[in-house]
């Protein structure tokens, strides 16, 4: 039921009629050894600066490149270099999200604002780029998993729901409050595996959160699973 609901919208019933096209995905850029290619919406947000660096500082190691799609471009302009290139443009135009992300292995999504909206447009114009990788923030208390009965906003419970059944790679990181603190210091929790989450009273780094997000994309970690984070 889901499915069909997605391929009513224009961008994929367009997709629908093309010719298949070889999905370009972290093990293909691997097995061609090109560089890998990297999609990230939100970069001017809380997260994107902290994830920004935990994938730059892999590519020099890896071959990486980040394509950093904001709405304004000026905000994102000091992260620009060889390897980060900017594409100005709305996440909720589906259109040009499809067009940002011709020849990108995986996405990254730190979003705010209308988070169902956006999640659909995010699954629509990966399924028309034939993209299968996404990684996107919500919050802890999404699932009925944390010990105090904390609840997620309607919107985070709702927009996570809409990317686990997109039927893409997807991996939902569930973090606490964010802290500035210049340590990398965490542990996961596993929704598929029934784990309650742990420790929600603490708050956890920037930078926990990013180097969970480079294990996920580099690593294939927690691929169709919603993983918790919380600091130890």
């Amino acid at each position: 039921m889901q499915r069909r609901t997605f391929l009513s919208t224009p961008a994929l019933l367009a997709a629908a009629i093309l010719p298949a096209v070889h999905a370009q995905t972290i093990e293909t850029a691997k097995a061609e050894n090109t560089p890998m290619k990297i999609l990230i919406l939100g970069a001017s947000g809380s997260l994107g600066p902290a994830v920004i660096d935990a994938l730059t500082q892999k590519s020099a190691r890896s071959n990486v490149q980040l394509r950093l799609f904001a709405r304004d471009a000026k905000r994102v302009q000091r992260f620009k270099s060889d390897n980060v290139e900017i594409v100005q443009g709305d996440a909720l135009d589906t259109k040009a999200l499809t067009a940002a992300l011709a020849g990108c292995n995986a996405v990254y999504a730190g979003l705010a604002g209308e988070l169902d909206k956006l999640a659909r447009s995010v699954i629509a114009a990966m399924n028309a780029a034939n993209v299968r990788r996404l990684v996107w923030i919500s919050s802890y208390g999404i699932h009925s998993d944390v010990p105090d009965g904390t609840k997620a906003p309607a919107a985070y419970i709702s927009s996570a729901k809409i990317i686990m059944d997109s039927g893409l790679d997807y991996t939902v990181i569930r973090p606490q409050w964010f802290s500035s603190a210049d340590e990398i210091n965490y542990e996961t929790t596993s929704w598929s595996a029934g784990e309650m989450f742990k420790n929600p009273s603490s708050k956890i780094s920037r930078k926990s959160i990013a180097d969970l997000v480079a294990r996920c994309i580099f690593e294939n970690f927690g691929v169709r699973d919603s993983l918790g984070i919380n600091r130890t």
